[in-house]
């Protein structure tokens, strides 16, 4: 993002050098081919930051309103950043991990934010890369997630652990280890050695698995890394789609592997948190309230301390204490849970210890920021579609709809992310809509309270059942839903419209409704001038 100005400065005299060395008939180096000079004109040919930073921008709207980016966005972002394979994009997550904690560290909230978002945002590159490449499989059967390697996201034929636990084919771990990279692609955890130990559990799992299913193994040397799919790009030639930087010449943004320092930062980090889980087990409220508080800040600036905090037993505590009749002691566990559950694996271990009951506790008797926090962290937890489902059935969605009711700014827009996330699952629409949240929806859709987007989202997922539409036609729903199709964003047009596409659809009383609220100028200005989902819905 910051060096825009200067890109544009030396894009043309870069390409005035690389078409000068292609045309010569200099001798020029191997490594200068004729290929490789066609691959660097093209990529800085290509190489448009300030079309890119409007594109991420555009992204993180829709990602901070609780509507993930299209897959045509994640495939621009990906080709303007050269971010065409899975290694890549990881290596692009492992960096950016790194930027947020040196600005969490160095106090920059802003900065770490927005790193934040932009990690998210590679974070659904990854997962649209793993949907591609499971639709190109060629297995007539699925394959078991549990044995694809996290780096090729191909099935492993030599199966190895690593320090961190997790499972890689070797040959990729090896490259990964090799460009200098001692981190855990999947869980971001420093290694503590690079040594390779053979998985002879999984290895034989899949070989089972393969004999049962008549599936044939595949040579690892033979296996490329997972790309974009070229049907999720601009229709322009292959050799104008410069996705893959060659393995051998990149150099990756991080820094080199951590030395014995760091790894007796690691072993002093382990010993300072098994202290603290021992004080949680104290029966002085102050040690608790302390011990409490340290976890917290420990699990709030780097993702190696989420995986020891969690690996010392840390979180069962944690949520016992959710329960704990000191105000402060009760906001530190929950806060801590909430950095915890930044981590993947911690997310399935907080539910697993039954803290959903007692982070709905937190949302009844906790201080407005435990408040907040319980609802962050639902909303965490809910990524995972078990928890969806868990977390509706829990009774949840009342305390969430009254913390969207009557909490603080702050608890109000944690309660809308956490509310549309669950109504992703469609047992818990008619849930939130019996304990009254469209009319609380419909009020923060007033532009004042700088909720409109987020409102929008939850009406648009309640909208697609009938006791959703019949609350929004009662709660006056109609008009502010026609006043954000003329005058709200971008994104907030298009969930309007597809809020109102399902009322006039299923209503011939909601429709005369719509007409009446003079819906039609503006539907027809969005059908010609609106994003292609709010076109298709108008």
């Amino acid at each position: 993002m910051q060096v825009e100005s200067l890109i544009s400065k030396i894009r043309n005299p870069s390409l005035d050098i690389v078409q000068f060395l292609k045309c010569s008939h200099l001798h020029l180096p191997d490594e200068l081919s004729s290929a490789s000079l066609e691959h660097c004109l093209q990529k800085i040919k290509h190489v448009g930051y300030e079309q890119t930073s409007s594109v991420i921008r555009e992204a993180i709207r829709d990602q901070v309103d609780s509507v993930g980016p299209s897959s045509e966005i994640l495939a621009k972002i990906a080709e303007n950043l050269s971010l065409g394979s899975n290694q890549e994009i990881l290596i692009e997550a492992v960096a950016l991990e790194k930027l947020k904690e040196n600005a969490e560290q160095a106090e920059k909230t802003a900065e770490a934010e927005f790193v934040d978002q932009i990690i998210g945002l590679v974070t659904r590159m990854h997962e649209r890369l793993v949907l591609i490449k499971h639709s190109q499989t060629c297995s007539p059967v699925p394959i078991p997630a549990d044995f694809c390697c996290p780096l090729s996201l191909e099935l492993m034929t030599d199966p190895v652990i690593v320090a961190s636990g997790q499972t890689y084919e070797r040959a990729f771990i090896k490259k990964w280890i090799g460009l200098g990279l001692i981190v855990c692609p999947k869980t971001r955890q420093t290694l503590a050695h690079t040594n390779l130990i053979p998985n002879y559990t999984v290895k034989a799992l899949i070989a089972n698995w393969c004999e049962s299913n008549n599936v044939k193994l595949p040579d690892p040397m033979k296996s490329r890394e997972a790309e974009f799919s070229p049907r999720f790009m601009d229709p322009r030639s292959r050799s104008q789609r410069i996705w893959r930087r060659q393995s051998e010449r990149f150099i990756p943004r991080i820094i080199s592997s951590p030395g014995i320092e760091n790894k007796a930062d690691l072993s002093g980090t382990e010993t300072q948190v098994k202290k603290l889980v021992e004080d949680l087990k104290s029966t002085s409220v102050d040690t608790q309230r302390e011990a409490t508080a340290q976890l917290r800040l420990l699990a709030k600036h780097n993702m190696d301390n989420r995986i020891i905090i969690a690996n010392c037993g840390a979180i069962s505590m944690l949520v016992n204490l959710l329960r704990s009749p000191d105000a402060k002691t009760q906001e530190n566990a929950v806060t801590a849970l909430l950095n915890l559950s930044i981590n993947d694996n911690n997310k399935t271990a907080i539910a697993n210890a039954n803290a959903i009951e007692p982070l709905i506790h937190v949302l009844e008797t906790g201080t407005p920021e435990a408040k907040e926090n319980s609802a962050a962290t639902l909303f965490s937890l809910s990524v995972i579609e078990d928890n969806k489902v868990k977390i509706g059935r829990s009774g949840a969605i009342g305390p969430l709809v009254n913390l969207l009711g009557n909490g603080t700014p702050r608890g109000k827009k944690d309660a809308s992310t956490a509310l549309f996330n669950l109504s992703i699952f469609h047992e818990n629409k008619a849930r939130i809509v019996q304990a009254g949240a469209v009319r609380h929806l419909v009020e923060l859709m007033d532009p004042a309270a700088g909720m409109v987007d987020k409102a929008v989202a939850v009406l648009a997922n309640l909208a697609t059942i009938p006791e959703g539409r019949t609350s929004i036609g009662q709660e006056q729903g109609i008009p502010v839903l026609v006043e954000v199709v003329e005058l709200g964003s971008a994104r907030g047009k298009e969930n309007a419209a597809a809020a109102l596409l399902q009322l006039c659809t299923n209503s011939n009383r909601f429709c005369s409704l719509v007409l009446q609220e003079g819906a039609v100028p503006p539907l027809v200005a969005l059908s010609q001038s609106g994003t292609p989902r709010a076109r298709e819905k108008v």
